[in-house]
């Protein structure tokens, strides 16, 4: 017989005498040992460390009482599951620290007398969710986040999504800069809804910087491969690079664009003039706005012809001369970063 209940360091003995409970009408201990053939003492030896998980109890009168199996075990399993989350998350977090401990080991090992630690530390992809987790909690400021590909990265852990969602929804500020091809896939749309309904201020932009997450003024986790979010990662504390990530990032979501609001009527030409004066593609218009890059081009050539425009530098002069850029009702224009 499989010692089933061995995780929850029961003897096979107690199990066997678990199953012939399970099995029996209610009696006494002394009813057990002589179906079982035992000794008074190996059944009560036995019964102790099934009374001690709850799973039978003992009357005043000495008879054997045996609660349903189901809700028995599923409490146990609860209590076990949530003991083992908890040991891997401090074992976890253990693992993060191996970085700073080799680095502190490296200057012990240098013949430099210098004792500064080093600009960063790798992490390996499988460590980073656990590091943001961690990170979360013990930072404090706005978290901004740069995107290249939502379908990948250490934020679609579980445990790392609700402590994320969780913070955000309690007030801390994110910003996230998405890839414009973001707004063409329906998965990508829907985590960026799940991210906006809990607070998160989001822009899109042609070409994101690279994957990368500035915690505060304290911490930065960028992939060790510029632009490659399926790379390992690197985690940043030297104050003036942390300074520089967050300068790239200011810079970028000042010029990024908001994310469309279908809900918002808006004037389709002055946000397409308004985009053309902003300097993106056709490519990257049809992202933004919806719409076939073969459509972005047959209505720049309307509207050329439209205001006497031979080329487009001329169609963006006349379009300023008449008021028609950077004015539409729903905003597609560049933003300023506040803070």
């Amino acid at each position: 017989m499989s010692p089933y209940l061995a995780p929850f360091r029961v003897s096979e003995a107690a199990e066997t005498l678990y199953r012939r409970i399970l099995r029996s009408s209610r009696s006494d201990v002394a009813t057990h040992a002589a179906e079982l053939g035992w000794t008074l003492e190996e059944v009560t030896t036995a019964l102790q460390s099934l009374i001690a998980i709850r799973l039978v109890r003992e009357t005043t009168d000495h008879q054997v009482v045996v609660e349903h199996p189901r809700a028995a075990l599923e409490r146990l399993i609860d209590s076990e599951e949530a003991r083992l989350d908890s040991r891997r998350r401090e074992l976890s977090e253990a693992r993060n620290a191996i970085a700073q401990f080799a680095a502190d080991h490296r200057v012990g090992q240098s013949d430099s007398t210098a004792t500064r630690r080093p600009a960063w530390e790798e992490v390996s992809a499988q460590l980073a969710p656990s590091l943001v987790e961690h990170t979360i909690r013990i930072t404090s400021g706005v978290i901004r986040t740069s995107v290249v590909r939502v379908d990948v990265g250490p934020g679609l852990d579980d445990d790392t999504y609700r402590t994320a969602q969780a913070a955000v929804a309690a007030g801390r500020e994110q910003r996230a800069l998405y890839p414009l091809s973001a707004l063409e896939d329906p998965a990508s749309q829907r985590w960026m809804r799940g991210w906006s309904d809990v607070g998160e201020q989001q822009r899109v932009t042609d070409s994101p910087p690279s994957e990368f997450a500035v915690f505060g003024d304290e911490v930065v986790l960028a992939v060790a491969s510029w632009h490659d979010p399926t790379s390992d990662f690197v985690v940043i504390r030297d104050e003036m690079l942390v300074s520089a990530f967050t300068t790239m990032f200011d810079l970028a979501w000042s010029v990024a664009l908001p994310v469309p609001d279908a809900s918002v009527e808006t004037d389709a030409d002055r946000r397409l003039l308004t985009l053309l004066a902003g300097g993106l593609k056709d490519e990257a218009i049809a992202r933004y706005l919806g719409w076939g890059v073969r459509t972005v081009r047959r209505r720049v050539a309307n509207l050329m012809a439209d205001l006497g425009a031979d080329t487009r530098f001329q169609l963006g002069v006349a379009a300023q001369r008449r008021g028609l850029i950077g004015a539409a009702r729903g905003g597609v224009g560049p933003g300023v970063p506040t803070g």
